[in-house]
């Protein structure tokens, strides 16, 4: 497992969103083949959710 440390839970979260944003764009998906993410539950990934918006919003990922 690799353990990520960041300064604090903003800073994580938005390392988290770029690397999922990045692990998205890197599979190239398509409507034959789609990109499937399972998403935790719970508190601890809100903000990651809202970076990824973010990203969404920006253009960055789709």
């Amino acid at each position: 497992m690799r353990v990520i440390i960041e300064s604090d839970y903003q800073a994580l979260s938005e390392w988290a969103a770029n690397y999922v944003a990045q692990r998205i764009n890197q599979f190239q998906p398509s409507s034959e083949r789609p990109f499937v993410l399972g998403l935790p539950t719970g508190s601890s990934p809100l903000g990651m959710y809202k970076a990824l918006i973010e990203l969404n919003r920006e253009g960055k990922v789709s």
